[in-house]
């Protein structure tokens, strides 16, 4: 159990130098990996035809391989260390302000049980009753504290026990999303239950108004939802035009990733997905049918899932469903581009492939949707898809496997601010 003497003296910036340091090895480890692809792997498949040859690029794949499931693992490292170094310095504001409340109400508190012991020196006439209330504070400072600590250690033993891992698909897709998932529920840990709005009240006053920030953007659904919060800071969230619901959006797309119910039969569902959390978050369908060239909406038809009538363009127009297509008709009809850097939880990413490298996607052709569900306090941003099914997955983790599998990737962050209606 961490005390409050443990908390005070605790030094968050240790762990994000240990932070720093694993995503310098993981970037280290991914550009060995591309020396190899691009100096010896390449060359090898060119050149060295005979055996012995084929067994060197053998070897050499294998290497390529491990030292990319290393980086994907390593990046997931940094992650916890991320979470551990920002939830620590919240429970510390959270508890400083315990600490100056107690003073002011003339309160000693005891480092080591919490305990508090009036001293007559407040300046608060008989402050020595509100000994609850600063009680409630110190109590919550050790309770985020506490809940990171566990969570860093649980994640981080997990990951001790990954260095036999070489296949880089399992790094990536289970233990660096493990990990990202760990960092995140340590910033909803640092959050008050909301069982007590004068104590979360008290708690966001208390944080500087860059951790405000921090948690609007990584816990966006949460911070919405909690009485305390301030409703001008609700209502930002959900988007002050009224047009639709960010939050909505998060949370629907964050509890149906994995459903395929939502499904159209046949068709990659990346874009369709997208489109209908918008809907299911107030955005409402532009046109009279579903063959309108500038309209975004699904018929009657293929809301009873009658999937025979898609091959005529019946169920959905193309915008619906298609990447190219949902991302022109945005800005075409009032939303724009946002830098990568001002992304936000209920914003759209569109991925253009930048390169030539893939033979089934033209240079410059948008072709993968998906949504922004969460932006870590050192500005990674967690999106959400469908086809493949993620959740919270890392824009800067899974970078390396993207440019690896797709091309080099141009990613447009789109702001939905529907002007139709």
């Amino acid at each position: 159990m961490v005390t409050i003497a443990q908390l005070k003296q605790a030094n968050p910036a240790m762990w994000q130098s240990a932070a720093d340091g694993w995503l310098n090895l993981a970037k280290e480890s991914e550009q060995a990996c591309n020396d190899i692809h691009d100096q010896g792997r390449g060359p090898l498949d060119e050149h060295w035809q005979d055996r012995v040859g084929q067994a060197a690029r053998g070897q050499l794949a294998r290497d390529a391989d491990t030292l990319e499931a290393g980086a994907d693992i390593m990046r997931g490292v940094a992650m916890v260390l991320d979470g551990l170094t920002t939830s620590i310095e919240y429970a510390q504001r959270t508890l400083q302000d315990g600490l100056d409340l107690a003073a002011r109400y003339g309160f000693d508190v005891d480092g080591q049980t919490g305990a508090l012991t009036p001293n007559g020196s407040g300046d608060v006439p008989e402050g020595h009753r509100y000994g609850a209330e600063v009680s409630a504070l110190l109590d919550e400072a050790l309770r985020q504290a506490g809940q990171a600590d566990r969570k860093a250690a649980d994640e981080l033993r997990r990951l001790a026990g990954t260095t036999g891992v070489t296949d880089p698909d399992v790094a990536l897709n289970r233990y660096q999303g493990e990990a990202s998932q760990t960092e995140l529920s340590m910033y909803r840990g640092d959050i008050p239950d909301g069982s007590d709005p004068a104590l979360v009240s008290e708690w966001w006053d208390s944080l500087t108004p860059q951790q405000q920030e921090q948690l609007k953007l990584s816990n966006p659904v949460e911070i919405a939802g909690l009485d305390g919060i301030p409703d001008g800071v609700k209502q930002e969230l959900r988007g002050t035009d009224g047009k639709f619901d960010r939050v909505e959006f998060v949370r629907w797309t964050m509890e149906h990733w994995d459903d395929d119910n939502v499904d159209i039969d046949g068709e990659n569902n990346c874009t369709n997905f997208a489109s209908e959390g918008l809907h299911h978050s107030g955005v409402q369908y532009k046109g009279w049918n579903t063959l309108d060239d500038d309209g975004w909406g699904k018929s009657t038809a293929g809301g009873w899932g009658w999937d025979w009538l898609d091959r005529n363009g019946h169920t959905h127009t193309n915008s619906w469903g298609g990447a190219q297509n949902l991302h022109d008709f945005l800005n075409r009809n009032g939303s724009h581009e946002v830098p990568l850097s001002q992304a936000k939880p209920g914003d759209i990413i569109f991925f253009e492939e930048a390169s030539d490298q893939n033979e089934h996607i033209k240079q410059g052709t948008i072709h993968h949707t998906a949504v922004v569900t969460a932006v870590t306090p050192d500005g990674d941003i967690r999106y959400t898809q469908h086809s493949d099914q993620r959740l919270n997955v890392s824009l800067n983790g899974r970078e390396h496997h993207e440019t690896t599998a797709e091309g080099q990737q141009n990613i447009r962050v789109v702001r939905v601010e529907p002007n139709w209606y």
